[in-house]
C-alpha cells in the first residue's frame, strides 16, 4: 500500500488544552506512528480567547511546506471540527484524505490567505508551535490532523 493510501486510511487527530507552554510541550510528544516527515497534508485549528486560526499545511516536492490560513470567530467555525470529521469518515481511506479535507476547508471557510512557505519542518513542534504562541489569552486549544 502506498504512503498516501496508507495515511489516508490511517489519519491521526491530536488535541491539547492549557497554557501556551503546556500545549507546546505536548506538541513535542505527538507519537511518530507514521513519521511526520512522511505526511504530506496536515491541518491545525488553534483557538485563543478572541479568535480561531485554521492552517492547512501542504508539503511540496521541494520539501517546503505551503501554508494557507484562515482567521475566524468561534461562531463562524462552530461546526468545523464535526464537518472535517465527517469528511474523513465518509472518505474511509478510498481517496486522498488530504484533498478531501482541503476541499472541505475551501467550501466551509472560503479562500484562505497564502502564507510564506516553511522550510525545515521536521516535527510537529516546528510546524504547530507558532500558532499556539500567537493565540490570544492564557488558555488555548489546538487540534491537529495528520492526514496523508
Amino acid at each position: 500500500m502506498g504512503a498516501c493510501r496508507y495515511n489516508s486510511w490511517n489519519p491521526e487527530l491530536y488535541g491539547f488544552y492549557g497554557t501556551k507552554e503546556t500545549v507546546i510541550a505536548k506538541l513535542a510528544k505527538i507519537p511518530e506512528t507514521a513519521p511526520f516527515s512522511e505526511r504530506r497534508v496536515f491541518v491545525q485549528v488553534t483557538q485563543g480567547k478572541s479568535s480561531i486560526e485554521i492552517k492547512l499545511f501542504e508539503r511540496q516536492d521541494s520539501g517546503e511546506v505551503a501554508v494557507t490560513a484562515w482567521t475566524k470567530t468561534s461562531k463562524e467555525t462552530a461546526h468545523l471540527v464535526c464537518d472535517l470529521d465527517e469528511r474523513i469518515m465518509d472518505n474511509k481511506g478510498l481517496n486522498c484524505v488530504g484533498q478531501k479535507v482541503k476541499e472541505a476547508l475551501d467550501k466551509l471557510l472560503g479562500k484562505g490567505k497564502k502564507l510564506e512557505s516553511l522550510t525545515g519542518v521536521d516535527s510537529p513542534s516546528t510546524a504547530f508551535s507558532p500558532s499556539v504562541n500567537a493565540a490570544s489569552g492564557e488558555y488555548v486549544k489546538t487540534l491537529i490532523w495528520l492526514l496523508c
